[in-house]
């Protein structure tokens, strides 16, 4: 209902805060067991630019949408992350089983009048802590991810590239990344990623990479793993594959979140995987 690589926004509050015509973009139709989940076939991104000072007043107002969301049972699960680089940023990740449970959940406020009033006002609030607001909507490439499926509820950040393409040059694109994932495959590359090619909401075509991960110290690790990647692609397949991306990327953008349990309102099973982060028992009043 809210406002994901991996890397959610509610439906309900688009509804609010963009104009009923524009598509916007969770992290698996968060399912009722726990364990690992693959990345869902469909994913909202959300993307608010947050005002130099109000990061607080902004987490607590984000706050507060899960709780009407909790109260009102919503079934509109999503993740929230707070920018470690580039702009001052929140962004949200909502998955989705296909367009019809999208739909579903959009649809939800229609039922309850009591929740759509708070969700407004909420969304009011909101408002005065923001630069500005993007949505966009993403299809998952299985073709072009790699990896086992993680647990998300374990997951601490999100690392996301936006891969921008020229016009006509999509399937270029794609075969370089293929090129890419049969070099992960031989070196065995140590992580899990999730590309998702943008249907709405910006330039297309434009591809979303989410690669979630456990601690920034995963990261440390990336030399010797992408040492062996590069040693799998081989000489004429590191040339290739630089052609190839040369001639079809305009750009490429690389952005590092952390998950924020006040900006999320997790599923029951992303809160069961570390129940101490996603839902932290509030601080015992000292005794009198």
């Amino acid at each position: 209902m809210k406002h994901s690589l991996f890397s959610p926004f509610p439906a309900f509050r688009l509804a609010f805060l963009l104009a009923p015509a524009l598509l916007a973009p969770s992290f698996t139709a968060l399912r009722a067991q726990g364990g690992p989940q693959p990345p869902p076939p469909l994913m909202m991104f959300y993307r608010e630019e947050v005002k130099p000072g109000h990061g607080a007043a902004h987490a607590a107002t984000e706050a507060a949408w899960g709780r009407v969301l909790a109260k009102g049972k919503s079934t509109d699960h999503y993740l929230g992350m707070s920018s470690l680089t580039g702009p001052s940023e929140a962004w949200f990740i909502m998955g989705y089983g296909s367009y019809a449970d999208w739909e579903a959940k959009h649809n939800e406020g229609d039922h309850n009048p009591a929740l759509k009033k708070e969700i407004d006002a909420i969304s009011m609030k909101d408002g005065d802590h923001l630069g500005g607001t993007r949505s966009f909507l993403g299809t998952l490439r299985k073709d072009l991810s790699y990896g086992p499926p993680v647990e998300i509820g374990k997951m601490r950040y999100m690392r996301v590239r936006t891969f921008r393409i020229k016009q006509g040059m999509g399937p270029a694109f794609e075969e370089g990344v293929k090129m890419a994932l049969a070099a992960y495959e031989k070196s065995h590359f140590p992580a899990s990623f999730a590309f998702y090619e943008v249907e709405a909401g910006t330039w297309s075509p434009t591809f979303v990479v989410l690669r979630p991960m456990k601690s920034l110290a995963d990261m440390d690790a990336m030399d010797a793993a992408n040492k062996s990647f590069l040693d799998a692609l081989g000489e004429a397949g590191r040339k290739a594959m630089q052609k190839t991306f040369t001639e079809t990327v305009n750009g490429v953008e690389n952005q590092l979140f952390a998950f924020d349990p006040k900006l999320s309102y997790p599923s029951s099973s992303v809160v069961a995987s570390d129940p101490a982060f996603w839902a932290p028992k509030p601080p015992k009043e000292p005794a009198k």
